[in-house]
């Protein structure tokens, strides 16, 4: 099996578009639109069933009244709440009040409530400048205090909580989750924080996943208390106008309260259902094997399947990604396949300026021996230019000068090479009009086809209508003396059709893109012949069939050229309808009422019908040779099968 040649170039693209991913995921570029990409990957779950919410809402507001409620109030809520196994309260109570040893009584009696302090960090996030805690002696009738701040990132999306901060004095809060979640019977784990000691937390789903129950139903008496036996209870503020909700990787457009963040937070550490991020640095060779994948397959494949190929890694990726997503670990998506997209795009733009490279390149090796629309083919498909070939009906076309030979002999070599420049130009510039492919120069001659490398249906058409135009081009040529006073340049010119193999030709370091076959060899044959009968443009009878009414051709003779058992027709192209004198016309009528006498075997006759019509056109060349023929077969009658071919004994 032979495998395609592979371009490093595209490549090393992929690798430094990736590398470029790479390192730009590993400084946190473009993160929050990593970050939004990210919160597509939360997937629904459901929660542990014995977590409750305890809603301060709307309807609470407006049964009980305005907030801060007194603390008697908060009183009755807690002692309604004794049945539960824990409570996490998320309401703070920093100022004095009368009713505040009436709340602590009640919540050291209940001895199931942690109450809250909300942190101030410094500027730089790191730091604690300040706590808010809930004043003596409430403070010191919780079984425990935890912190209660759910930091958002720069995008303002809560994803992350801090399971834990210390003081500058040692004093360490945990956050309210994982104390509720520690006192339920939470196992700890050191498995769910990143250095900094923050959670993701694995929210799951849009606000609303708990079972929640509005704080005035409890503090009624409504919901009755033994509901809420061995239930984790949090209890925090949903009212809108309480200005404690957040946007969270599962909002949906919903905000959520903070102590629904709370119960997430513990629903994952008691299910132990944990999600983390995987490392910036496996992330970033992430980003480097993708690019370098879509920079090895997309040059292997044409350029309009490459958005497939972008788009089967983008997706194919995206699958990985859920995948992975559901087992707990998210993969950075959105600087992976950016480096893939960017891959895509650079090397698109590669293989764009190299193939007008090569165009240009093909367009111009190619230039100066076949006309545009052939060039055009050959650059629209280059793999027409691999060694090997393919089987054609065409034309091929030899043109020979005519006496070239004893011109050479008088001349120097300056004017020789001009005289012979001047006129292959000239030929050249026909053949290439006629679309027509130049497939060598030989000395003095031509050798030029049609019908490849694209399809011409025309192509013997076009071969015959280029002969005659070389031939009128060469007499212009000479009248005007564009060769010298004393030279005039005369052609030979030979036409066939049939079956040929056309393609590059050769070894694998230098070819040609040529014809072979036995139809070549015939139009070869076939130009040497105008020697023998006189004449400018012979054609076999395969190249003039179908042809046009606007030709004049002459059929000549059945021949067996050397080299080829079955006999050939050959006709003679005179010129174009229009360009034909009537003279020309009464020679060619008389010419074959004569040649119907010699294939009639009728050779006496045929001596003098042909010796009539040299009387009238002493030049005909074809008339003085079937003449000569006509008296020699007179006194040698053929073979009664003979069926009037003459074997022709040279080349």
């Amino acid at each position: 099996m032979r495998f395609p040649k592979l371009d490093p170039r595209p490549l090393a693209i992929g690798l430094g578009c990736g590398a470029l991913a790479g390192v730009l995921l590993l400084l946190g570029a473009f993160s929050s639109i990593q970050l939004r990409t990210q919160d597509l990957l939360y997937l629904p779950r459901q929660t542990q069933p014995d977590i409750v919410i305890v809603a301060i809402d709307d309807v609470s507001l407006q049964a009980i009244g305005r907030w801060p409620w007194d603390r008697s109030v908060m009183a009755d809520l807690v002692r309604n709440l004794a049945a539960a196994r824990i409570v996490g309260l998320d309401v703070n109570f920093p100022e004095v009040t009368a009713s505040d040893v009436l709340l602590a009584d009640t919540v050291e009696g209940t001895g199931n409530v942690i109450l809250p302090v909300e942190l101030t960090f410094t500027s730089d996030g790191r730091s604690i400048a300040g706590v808010l805690a809930p004043v003596e002696p409430i403070r010191s009738a919780a079984v425990s205090l935890a912190h209660v701040n759910t930091p958002a990132d720069e995008d303002g999306v809560v994803r992350r909580v801090p399971l834990s901060a210390q003081l500058t004095d040692g004093t360490t809060y945990h956050a309210m989750g994982e104390i509720v979640a520690r006192r339920a019977g939470a196992r700890p784990t050191d498995l769910v924080t990143d250095r900094q000691g923050r959670m993701l937390v694995p929210f799951a789903g849009p606000p609303g996943r708990f079972r929640t129950v509005s704080a005035a139903a409890v503090i009624s008496g409504a919901v009755p208390p033994e509901s809420f036996r061995d239930q984790i209870v949090f209890v925090g503020a949903a009212a809108p106008d309480l200005h404690d909700e957040r946007l969270v990787p599962t909002s949906r457009g919903t905000l959520m309260s903070g102590v629904e963040i709370h119960a997430n937070v513990a629903d994952a550490l008691l299910s132990r259902t944990f999600v983390r991020e995987l490392p910036a640095l496996l992330g970033a060779l992430i980003c480097l094997l993708l690019a370098f994948v879509v920079g090895l397959i997309v040059p292997l494949v044409r350029v309009r399947n490459g958005i497939i190929v972008l788009t089967a890694a983008v997706v194919g990726y995206a699958f990985v990604t859920a995948f992975y997503a559901g087992a707990g670990t998210f993969l950075p998506f959105f600087m992976p396949v950016l480096g893939v997209a960017v891959t895509y795009l650079a090397v698109t733009v590669y293989r764009y300026v190299k193939t007008n490279r090569e165009k240009n390149y093909l367009r111009t090796a190619f230039e100066k021996y076949v006309s545009a629309p052939v060039i055009s083919s050959i650059v629209e498909h280059p793999e027409k230019l691999a060694l090997g070939g393919e089987r054609r009906i065409m034309t091929v076309l030899f043109a020979d000068l005519r006496g070239f030979t004893p011109l050479s002999e008088r001349l120097d070599a300056a004017e020789l090479i001009g005289i012979l420049n001047r006129y292959l130009d000239a030929v050249t510039d026909v053949i290439l009009e006629e679309q027509g492919v130049v497939d060598k120069y030989m000395g003095d001659a031509v050798m030029a086809f049609w019908g490849a490398p694209f399809d011409q249906p025309d192509h013997a058409e076009r071969a015959l209508h280029a002969a005659v135009r070389m031939r009128e081009r060469l007499a212009a040529m000479n009248r005007d003396q564009l060769f010298g006073r004393e030279v005039v340049l005369k052609l030979g010119i030979g036409l066939s059709s049939g079956e040929m193999v056309v393609g590059n030709m050769g070894s694998s370091k230098r070819f040609d893109y040529t014809v072979v076959g036995d139809a070549v060899n015939l139009g070869s044959r076939i130009e040497g012949l105008n020697k023998e009968y006189g004449t400018e443009i012979l054609a076999a009878e395969e190249s003039v069939k179908g042809l046009s009414s606007a030709y004049v051709v002459r059929p000549l003779d059945r021949v067996a050229v050397k080299g080829k058992v079955e006999p050939v027709r050959l006709y003679e192209i005179v010129g174009l309808y229009e360009t034909v004198t009537p003279e020309v016309r009464d020679k060619l009528e008389r010419f074959a009422r004569a040649l119907a006498l010699y294939e009639a075997t009728d050779f006496h006759s045929a001596e003098y019908a042909f010796a009539d019509l040299l009387a009238l056109y002493p030049n005909d060349g074809p008339s003085l040779v079937f003449w000569e023929r006509s008296k020699h077969l007179k006194a040698h009658p053929p073979d009664p099968d003979w069926g009037g071919v003459w074997v022709m004994h040279t080349k």
